[in-house]
């Protein structure tokens, strides 16, 4: 009796271990799983419900990749095939998902392969981490832009417009002589005088639309030389913010060039235009000589190179430009100056800088072309992935976040260009405020991210009810949107908020704490004609009459449309 009672005690532990790992795993902020030889779930925790939005039991004996696209799937099986005939471990595989509500997930996959007592592989065991938030991913990318940024060899900088350091990377702070962090918000002239007036001259430039040259600068009592490039700089409303410089040591490249002037003529125009791999061509632009570097970086024969046949080399999206800018040199006898790709044999397509001068003959003609191939694939590639990283803020800067529409900024910035396109045209121009009804008390009783998503769908609805491209629906705040409609009168944009009212109610959202039980949505319009309010000089004034016409439809009831004439108000956008 004593033997049964440590027996059922022993079990009673067992199981209470077990539970408490079930808990831990379906705990996890990880969803953790494993799947069979075939690539089927065998085992899901409870965390794919947030993820897929399925429960485990819906899971079981299903593949990932019925989850996925049917692009994804395709090309994330090709993957993980590859993967299986290795029964090699594996992490970092981002793959897109779509929820059964329309919802997309990216999610980041690792796994181990497992064997059985016999060594036989029986599948893989792993972890799928959510990435869907956007808070945690650009922040990520952008600490390796900066991790590049303050590494890079050439010294780089940003200027604002009271010629102040705002950012300053290790090989700038070194030309400078202080430490990074000593420099922001200190005057350029105190530590480079002589760069002071090429800053300005940039900055007037660029007022101008027009673009600074490349220039060399010489640091005054440091026996130092600089090649110097400034880019002007613009915010989102296109306004000048600052200067992008960017220094390189070209300190012994100019000895170089000293040592080759002093020797023969040959060299000296080479030298002249800081040469890297050096080539030469005849007054109609044939290659007669090239650098044995060029043939090795490229794979060609001196026979695959000479003459015309190099341009055979270079990518297809750069050639018809750059032979353009070639002839156009050859004819007037300026100096090329070229960023292309060429076929690289090891790493394929690789960016160089092409530069050449002609040679004059006594009597004016050009006898000679002499010309440098610069490897810039390094810098280029910084600069093409700063450009993308300033390209994705600036969308996140116009975008929301949840619902993935315009935010209030856009709307403003849309809102001001159409209402001067229709005073312009006198062509009417419509504003729409929609209000989703009762939302308070549906977040209240659903939990936030029932409101999350219900406001996602609301947004989607109303982006597919507007059929034309030049109508833009946005988020205004909280529960509430606003549509755009360029060219739109009122009896059309009656027709198109019926249209937006139909959409939501057969979306069928249940809604209990609301007197219709399914999420409705108000609407108020306000339609600017400019025939018929030519004393009408601020589009906010539209805003606030719509705004005057949801809340008229929100106090006889909610769930209808009401209009509202525009006129001079003092209510600011």
């Amino acid at each position: 009796m004593s033997d049964q009672m440590k027996l059922e005690s022993a079990d009673g532990l067992l199981l209470q271990e077990m539970a408490s790992l079930r808990d831990i795993i379906d705990n996890n902020s990880d969803w953790i799983w494993e799947v069979d030889a075939q690539g089927r779930y065998v085992f899901s925790s409870n965390k794919c419900i947030e993820f897929l939005g399925v429960p485990p039991e819906e899971v079981i004996g299903k593949t990932p990749f019925d989850f996925m696209p049917p692009d994804e799937a395709k090309r994330v099986g090709e993957q993980f095939a590859a993967i299986v005939e290795r029964r090699a471990p594996f992490g970092g595989l981002l793959n897109r998902n779509i929820r059964p509500d329309g919802t997309e997930v990216i999610l980041e996959t690792s796994g181990v392969p497992l064997f059985d007592h016999d060594g036989n592989f029986r599948g893989y065991r792993g972890i799928d981490r959510n990435l869907t938030n956007l808070d945690q991913a650009p922040g990520q990318r952008l600490f390796q832009l900066e991790s590049i940024y303050s590494n890079a060899p050439v010294g780089l900088c940003f200027i604002d417009l009271h010629m102040r350091y705002v950012t300053v990377n290790d090989a700038m702070a070194n030309i400078i002589g202080l430490q990074p962090f000593e420099a922001i918000g200190r005057k350029v002239g105190v530590f480079l005088p002589g760069l002071s007036p090429l800053l300005n001259n940039a900055l007037e430039l660029a007022q101008r639309n027009e673009h600074t040259p490349d220039r060399e600068f010489s640091v005054p009592g440091k026996n130092q030389v600089f090649f110097v490039r400034i880019k002007a700089a613009y915010d989102a409303q296109t306004q000048l913010s600052g200067l992008s410089v960017a220094m390189t040591d070209i300190t012994s490249l100019k000895r170089m060039e000293k040592a080759l002037r002093e020797s023969q003529e040959h060299y000296r125009n080479m030298v002249e235009l800081n040469p890297q791999i050096p080539w030469t061509a005849d007054p109609r632009g044939m290659l007669s000589d090239v650098s044995s570097r060029f043939q090795r970086i490229t794979g060609m024969t001196r026979q695959d190179i000479l003459a015309d046949k190099w341009i055979q080399s270079m990518h297809v999206e750069d050639r018809r430009a750059a032979v353009q800018t070639w002839e156009q040199c050859l004819k007037t006898g300026a100096p090329l100056d070229i960023e292309v790709r060429f076929c690289h044999v090891d790493r394929g397509w690789n960016w160089m800088r092409i530069r050449a001068a002609a040679s004059y003959a006594p009597d004016g003609s050009i006898q000679r072309w002499y010309g440098t191939a610069e490897d810039v694939h390094e810098r280029k590639l910084l600069e093409l992935k700063l450009v993308k990283a300033n390209r994705r803020l600036e969308i996140q800067a116009r975008t929301d976040s949840l619902t993935k529409l315009p935010n209030r900024r856009e709307f403003k910035k849309v809102l001001s260009h159409e209402y001067m396109r229709a005073k312009r045209n006198r062509t009417p121009l419509t504003v729409v405020m929609i209000d989703i009804d009762y939302f308070k008390h549906f977040n209240d009783h659903y939990g936030h991210l029932s409101g999350d998503a219900c406001l996602r769908l609301v947004a989607r609805t109303l982006r597919r009810s507007l059929k034309r491209s030049t109508d833009v629906v946005t988020r205004f705040g909280g529960e509430e949107f606003a549509a755009i409609l360029p060219d739109t009168d009122l009896k059309g944009a009656w027709i198109v908020a019926q249209h937006i009212m139909e959409s939501i109610e057969t979306l069928g959202i249940k809604h209990s704490f609301s007197e219709f039980n399914r999420v409705t949505i108000s609407q108020g319009i306000a339609t600017y004609m400019p025939d018929q309010d030519p004393g009408l000089d601020d589009q906010s004034d539209i805003v606030s009459a719509a705004d005057e016409a949801l809340y008229l439809s929100k106090n006889n009831g909610r769930n209808q449309i009401n209009a509202m004439p525009v006129s001079v108000r003092f209510n600011p956008l």
